[in-house]
C-alpha cells in the first residue's frame, strides 16, 4: 500500500491538500475499517499520477478514530463500497482538512520523502 500526499502552493508555501491511499490489487477488505498511520514519511503525489486511475473520495463521515491507536485514522470501507458498488477503485482520496477535523489538529508540515 502506498501512502502519498498531494500538495499545492497556497499563499507563501507548499501545503498538503489530500492524502492519497493507493492499495495493491486485492489488498483491501471492503467489509472492514482500514486504519492508516499518519506519522509519515509520505511520498509526494503529483497531479499527473492520477491518470486514468479510478479514485473514490473518502468523506468526512467515512473517517473514524482508533481509540487503541490514536495516531491512526480509520476509513470505513463498507460505506465507500456501498456508494461505489462494482467499482474497481485504485485510489482512496482523503481531504487533509477532514483528517484534521476528525483528529482535532493541523498538519503544519508534512514529512514528505522525495
Amino acid at each position: 500500500m502506498r501512502l502519498a500526499v498531494y500538495c499545492d502552493f497556497i499563499s507563501e508555501g507548499l501545503h498538503p491538500l489530500q492524502l492519497i491511499v493507493q492499495p495493491d490489487p486485492g489488498e483491501l477488505n471492503w467489509s472492514e475499517v482500514l486504519y492508516l498511520p499518519l506519522s509519515g514519511p509520505f511520498e509526494p503525489f503529483e497531479a499527473e499520477q492520477f491518470g486514468d486511475l479510478i479514485g473514490a473520495s473518502v468523506l468526512l463521515e467515512d473517517l473514524v478514530i482508533s481509540h487503541e491507536e490514536p495516531e491512526k485514522i480509520g476509513i470505513q470501507l463498507p460505506q465507500i463500497s456501498a456508494r461505489h458498488p462494482e467499482a474497481d477503485i485504485s485510489l482512496l482520496i482523503l481531504q487533509i482538512a477532514d483528517v484534521e477535523e476528525v483528529l482535532g489538529y493541523r498538519w503544519e508540515q508534512v514529512n514528505i520523502s522525495i
